[in-house]
């Protein structure tokens, strides 16, 4: 919605480069003002919202998807699951730094922010999407559908435009332009899909079933889980909850 914005307010008052080519780079719909203004605001918060995501998806995985087999199995996802997280947590921090800093004002470090952002992003979603598949208890085949195909397309656009822009920006404008909007976009499809996990809509009814009969784990303090629901709730029974450890003192 942001870059929509930003894209309308540029075309609307003639700041877009369509004499160069008819799809604009995403940075290049922020460079004045009052869409550099949007951009700031939005995309920080944008940002920000990542961050966030990328904490409760942590959250998540730790809590649903490392426990399914031997104890050096979850030892070995735990780790993982941490870093990809701080990945993903790196990816974002690197999207406060693309609103900050837009391409007119200093193109390298407004370049190697948004390098960090998309490949951080990438392999996120990557460590998370084969993270589901070792543990299809915690979601199901369309909601896999959906993230594979968001890999793969954001995957081989950012391929695409790393490739072309080691070439030459100015000959390949166009086409490294049509790649950032399709990785922004599926890197977007696949962030909005984990919430069919976070909300326990992709979990079979076994599993939710088996998440809500389950006695409190013990441990020190309490821990931010995620926020599930599982099956439909039955009268009078709260399902939305914060999957927590019990304090052992």
């Amino acid at each position: 919605c942001v870059v929509a914005t930003t894209t309308l307010v540029s075309a609307f008052l003639g700041d877009l480069p369509v004499d160069v080519s008819p799809v604009p780079m995403i940075s290049d719909t922020f460079v004045r003002a009052p869409a550099s203004y949007v951009a700031r605001a939005g995309v920080a918060a944008v940002a920000c919202l990542l961050l966030v995501t990328t904490l409760l998806v942590r959250s998540f995985l730790k809590a649903f998807a490392c426990e399914d087999g031997s104890r050096k199995d979850a030892a070995f996802w735990r780790r993982v699951t941490e870093c990809h997280s701080c990945v993903g947590a790196a990816a974002a921090l690197a999207l406060l730094v693309v609103a900050a800093v837009n391409d007119r004002e200093n193109l390298p470090a407004h370049f190697a922010a948004a390098s960090v952002f998309f490949i951080g992003t990438w392999l996120w979603h990557l460590c998370v999407f084969v993270q589901l598949c070792a543990h299809r208890s915690v979601t199901d085949a369309k909601s896999l559908q959906w993230k594979c195909v968001c890999v793969v397309i954001s995957g081989v656009s950012l391929a695409a435009f790393f490739a072309m822009c080691g070439v030459s920006l100015a000959r390949f404008y166009e086409p490294i332009a049509l790649c950032e909007w399709l990785a922004a976009v599926s890197i977007g499809g696949f962030t909005w899909s984990l919430g069919a996990e976070l909300d326990g809509n992709a979990a079979g009814s076994a599993f939710a079933e088996s998440i809500l009969a389950a006695p409190p784990i013990p441990g020190r303090g309490m821990s931010l889980g995620s926020v599930w629901r599982g099956r439909a709730p039955d009268e009078g029974e709260l399902l939305d909850v914060l999957v927590a450890s019990a304090s052992d003192e």
